[in-house]
């Protein structure tokens, strides 16, 4: 055990090894991990060829811990936790003060990074580490101390703060040229829309708001596709056609003439967003928190 260089070639494998235990699945394990389900399953097999055993049994929905995996995992598991503690115990006691945030693409860019200038300059003390992400990230095992979700329902943590609730709507810049008077929700079946495609439910889409206002919507082929928020939020702003935003991301392109909202069109409330403090009021987190409600109070 002298040379831990030579012994822990698989600490990679062993991190893996620790989500898969937590989340019972190898997909989610991957999106955790941030990595695919591929290299989740060629690292669990690597690490059971170098150990000899086979640590998981495996179905499609989940997988079960053999013994050997269940012995591994209760020496592995509370022994990577207790390196990462030892860590952070490190860096705080250095007196540098790292507040790790995180929140998706599309909120970060039209809502939070027009403000933190006034958060930086309340609190210089504070070093914000900003991870911008639309995965779903696993909070605890990337260490992260504050986010703000959107979902459906509070995210399952103690400290939780409904923040803000979408409401979208069509809006359009000056620069589009329409092929019709815009008035009647008719008319935008001979538009130009821009679609969203991949990750967003189908609420966030424009068959449920054609569908909402009792009709058939156009085909995606018609218009536009966007596998983005930001990319369709662009192309609206810049007169490529017809999107479906609203607030609170798009205030500030509302208030200065970039994109207007179609009056009379039908305006469709969606999910929250949701503030989540992860520490145990640690004071950097809580200031971080008071201000993002001071924020909204003010929005």
């Amino acid at each position: 055990m002298g040379n831990l260089r030579k012994t822990l070639t698989k600490l990679p494998h062993l991190i893996t090894f620790e989500a898969v235990c937590r989340n019972e699945n190898f997909t989610r394990a991957a999106e955790a991990l941030g990595i695919t389900r591929v290299s989740v399953s060629r690292q669990i097999a690597e690490l059971e060829e170098q150990l000899g055993v086979r640590l998981f049994h495996r179905s499609h929905r989940k997988v079960v811990l053999t013994q050997p995996g269940r012995m591994l995992e209760a020496e592995v598991c509370p022994a990577l936790h207790q390196i990462a503690g030892a860590l952070n115990n490190v860096s705080a006691v250095s007196g540098r003060t790292r507040l790790t945030v995180t929140t998706t693409s599309a909120f970060s860019t039209y809502w939070l990074m027009p403000r933190l200038v006034n958060f930086n300059n309340l609190h210089p003390e504070i070093e914000l580490n900003l991870v911008v992400s639309d995965r779903m990230l696993d909070l605890a095992a990337e260490s992260v101390d504050v986010a703000i979700r959107y979902a459906r329902t509070p995210p399952p943590w103690d400290n939780v703060t409904r923040l803000l609730r979408e409401r979208i709507f069509p809006v359009v810049s000056p620069k589009y040229i329409a092929r019709t008077k815009l008035a009647t929700p008719e008319d935008l079946l001979s538009e130009n829309l821009l679609h969203l495609s991949g990750i967003y439910r189908p609420g966030a889409r424009w068959p449920n708001w054609f569908r909402l206002n009792g009709l058939n919507a156009p085909p995606e082929a018609s218009g536009v596709v966007m596998n983005t928020y930001i990319n369709m939020l662009q192309a609206a702003i810049a007169g490529q056609g017809i999107a479906l935003a609203g607030y609170p991301l798009v205030d500030t392109y509302l208030a200065d003439g970039s994109l207007r909202k179609l009056t009379g069109f039908l305006e469709h409330d969606r999910d929250y967003f949701y503030l989540i403090d992860t520490t145990k009021n640690r004071k950097d987190a809580r200031m971080f928190c008071d201000w993002i409600l001071a924020e909204t109070d003010t929005h």
